[in-house]
């Protein structure tokens, strides 16, 4: 049996899979360092100091003049040098919330022939994980893994906490743990972690709106919401940030006129074919919240930003919407935390969904859903 721990960097062997090179396994380990170009091979009976020797010179190395692996080319070394023998591979996360570690998790894993995959949850700590393995590290591994970052990873050690190569207390595990996942499953933690960012369109409805309990009912709330204060027949609806259409769909079926926005060109092409296949009078523009308040401004009797405002926007260009109405929904923690231009006054304040936790991508792990409240702002 010979477990392969493929990862990014030197130092994540041991602040993540340290338990895997404990010679008390009795296997054979096999190194695969992306960024260093380097493939290692630990045979049966090398003791742990044996086997972090490497690691350490690899981290004292630089990267400069190294052909770093690419995930196709390492699942191809790892076919190579395996062999016919049984494997394991070890890897990233694809939540892991250092991107270039959960795209590695992701990637590699879609291409690893035959051996199964386990990834270490690693930096992920919006969820709580179902795992398959559990590796509770004894006192003297712990010492080991401590011991070789103060040795060998000072200035990791001191990097900036923002940094994904940071050594942080939260990534020095003294528990590891790991599971394992379909390409779906996969793709799905990929996807959620990508905020609205390109790599949240990998997957259709990454927000599990369709199928969420809590989803389905803030949604149903919005719409309750803007019944209970706007007629359909008063105007066309702006939503800013529409997504797949979770919400467009039911303000269509309730009959208002939309004008859905999106940025995101593949979240954009899910919402055109609502054009095709849905109901009601609906118009798809790819416009940004920036846009609509410059050169693509719309004039609607009331914009929605439903679960928008949380990626630092300029707030006083509130003041170039063409309406005197507009819906914001978000967290009531980030909501209260808003301050509002001027020129704007709140009309009425409700809650939408209250808190709860709720599994996620097929019950892998589950978090904390932060609840929603709205806000109806009138223009002064």
């Amino acid at each position: 049996m010979i477990d392969v721990v493929a990862v990014l960097r030197p130092e994540d062997v041991v602040v993540d899979f340290l338990s895997v090179l404990d010679p008390a396994r009795g296997r054979e380990v096999h190194l695969l360092v992306a960024d260093r170009g380097a493939y290692l091979k630990l045979p049966v009976g090398v003791p742990l100091a044996g086997r972090l020797a490497p690691l350490a010179d690899l981290l004292a190395g630089s990267a400069d003049g190294a052909k770093p692996y690419s995930p196709g080319a390492a699942a191809d070394a790892i076919a190579l040098e395996t062999g016919d023998v049984e494997a394991t591979v070890w890897t990233h996360n694809p939540a892991d919330r250092r991107e270039r570690r959960g795209r590695w998790g992701l990637e590699l894993a879609d291409l690893v022939r035959r051996a199964p995959v386990l990834h270490a949850v690693g930096d992920a700590h919006w969820f709580q994980w179902i795992t398959d393995v559990d590796e509770r590290l004894s006192p003297s591994l712990i010492e080991s893994k401590l011991d070789f970052v103060n040795t060998h990873g000072t200035e990791l050690l001191s990097l900036d906490e923002q940094d994904d190569d940071a050594l942080l207390t939260s990534r020095v595990h003294s528990v590891e743990r790991f599971f394992g996942s379909t390409p779906d499953e996969r793709a799905r933690l990929y996807a959620v972690m990508g905020g609205r960012g390109e790599h949240a369109a990998l997957v259709s409805d990454p927000w599990e709106f369709a199928t969420s309990p809590y989803e389905v009912e803030r949604l149903d709330a919005v719409l309750d919401w803007v019944r209970s204060h706007l007629d359909p027949a008063a105007g066309r609806v702006i939503e800013v940030g529409a997504c797949e259409g979770a919400l467009t769909r039911r303000l269509l079926a309730e009959g208002y006129s939309v004008d859905a926005t999106e940025p995101n060109q593949a979240f954009l092409e899910r919402l055109r074919a609502l054009t095709v296949t849905g109901p009601g009078d609906l118009r798809v523009h790819p416009h940004s919240y920036e846009d609509l308040t410059t050169t693509r401004r719309l004039t609607g009797s009331a914009y929605l930003l439903i679960e928008l405002l949380y990626y630092e926007q300029d707030l006083a260009l509130l003041d170039r919407f063409p309406t005197d109405r507009l819906f914001v929904a978000m967290d009531p923690t980030k909501l209260a935390a808003q301050s509002w231009p001027s020129g704007w006054s709140v009309e009425e304040q409700v809650e939408l969904a209250g808190p709860r936790f709720e599994p996620v991508v097929s019950g892998r792990a589950h978090l904390r859903k932060r609840g929603s409240r709205g806000v109806l702002l009138r223009r002064r």
